[in-house]
């Protein structure tokens, strides 16, 4: 890191503490947003998700707007690989496959796994703890799932 890095760099972001709605919906927005952009289908995906995860039974339209626009300013900042940082600890060992699965789901969402969304996937599967052996079922069942 250079000295004007130094000098104009904001607050760490590793130290901040993610919630578990906020970590969830990192990780979908994560490989949403791996390729460099989030298309429709993507992001249909991932509110799709959201609408039927109780953790969000409390959230107002605004609160979701809160939530997206933080992530978003994140995720263009700092890169998708810094959402998985940041959402890794905030989720519980209930919610890590659920997030897993809406993950790879998200990624096969419009027809195409570009590289970017597979090394998202892996770097998930790592952060998360999921098994090899779990992850690639996952996956098998996702890419069935995403044929029609």
């Amino acid at each position: 890191m250079g000295l004007f890095d130094k000098v104009f760099k904001s607050a760490p972001s590793g130290d901040e503490k993610f919630t578990q709605q906020e970590s969830f919906a990192a990780v979908a927005l994560a490989v949403a947003g791996a390729d460099g952009s989030v298309s429709t289908q993507e992001w249909n995906s991932i509110v799709t998700y959201i609408r039927r995860l109780r953790i969000y039974d409390n959230f107002s339209g605004p609160a979701f707007d809160k939530l997206f626009d933080k992530l978003f300013s994140k995720l263009k900042k700092e890169g998708p690989g810094a959402l998985v940082d940041a959402a890794k600890d905030g989720l519980g060992d209930d919610l890590k496959m659920t997030a897993f699965a809406c993950a790879v789901d998200i990624a096969l969402a419009d027809g195409v796994l570009e590289d970017d969304e597979k090394d998202i996937i892996n770097q998930l599967a790592e952060a998360l703890a999921v098994d090899e052996k779990t992850a690639i079922s996952i996956i098998e069942v996702m890419i069935i799932k995403n044929k029609c």
